[in-house]
């Protein structure tokens, strides 16, 4: 069985109430024309039916329903930033490893000293004192980052916002750490890039979550057998709507000029 909305429903038992005063307005129409042909009846007012008020109940069974969700990117600000600078610092700093030809497995290494020094450059790349002067430098991007975030559209689809500025704030980095031409020789496919985009991604999506449904439409089951049959006290709901009739006459209107004017009157 299809189903249908409830505006449709409720709209055509309004449109079939109409139908039926405009087929009684017509028998009275042709009765009149009867009486002023008749010279008794001619005298008699002419019978017509009208009902200035009137109420129907309709039991309605609910079959499903339509409806949206609003999606919203709700992290903070100040976790997104964190989070960003984050990213920036670890990616720079593999890169910095790489380049200095250590395994991250430091059990294999050697040489003592390497060690040190790796970690020694460990610190200075994810320290306190050098992040800070990064989240300088990044504020800015980072900000209009996370306002196009929250001004997206559609937040179910934040792929494209993060191609243009993660890529920005990804390539200033390297480019202030001098650190172009290394990060091209370790990832000749973008690997790295590649990666983390897909991270920042991904906690993006667990930060965009439903903060609004909205019904487009209830869906009713129009078979008067199926709310006898197949309904429950849950499933059923009745509507109960009042009617009152109010009449239309057009009337026609000239000017001064003769300009013909319709014109439409309510009781």
């Amino acid at each position: 069985m299809t189903n249908i909305t409830l505006a449709d429903y409720m709209g055509f038992i309004f449109s079939e109430i109409t139908r039926a005063r405009d087929h009684a307005d017509r028998v009275a129409k042709e009765i009149a024309e009867i009486y002023s042909k008749d010279e008794i009846l001619q005298s008699f007012s002419v019978p017509r039916f009208k009902i200035p008020e009137m109420e129907i109940r309709v039991p309605v069974i609910i079959a499903g329903a339509k409806f949206t969700n609003a999606l919203s990117f709700v992290m903070p600000v100040e976790s997104f930033k964190t989070f960003i600078l984050a990213k920036v610092n670890n990616a720079i700093n593999a890169i910095k490893i790489k380049k200095s030809g250590v395994n991250n497995d430091f059990t294999i290494v050697r040489n003592i000293n390497m060690i040190k020094n790796i970690r020694l450059n460990n610190r200075i790349g994810i320290g306190r004192g050098p992040q800070r002067l990064e989240a300088d430098s990044a504020e800015g991007l980072i900000l209009e980052f996370y306002n196009l975030l929250i001004d997206n559209d559609d937040p179910s689809t934040p792929e494209n916002i993060v191609d243009v500025k993660w890529a920005e704030i990804f390539n200033k980095k390297i480019e202030e750490q001098q650190l172009l031409q290394d990060y091209k020789q370790q990832n000749p496919n973008n690997e790295l890039y590649n990666q983390v985009r897909e991270e920042v991604i991904a906690e993006i999506r667990r930060n965009t979550v439903i903060t609004k449904s909205k019904i487009e439409n209830l869906l009713v089951n129009p078979e008067t057998q199926a709310v006898k049959n197949d309904s429950s006290e849950i499933s059923v709901f009745s509507i109960c709507a009042k009617i009152t009739e109010e009449g239309l006459y057009i009337k026609s209107m000239k000017d001064d000029e003769g300009n013909l004017t319709r014109v439409a009157e309510f009781e």
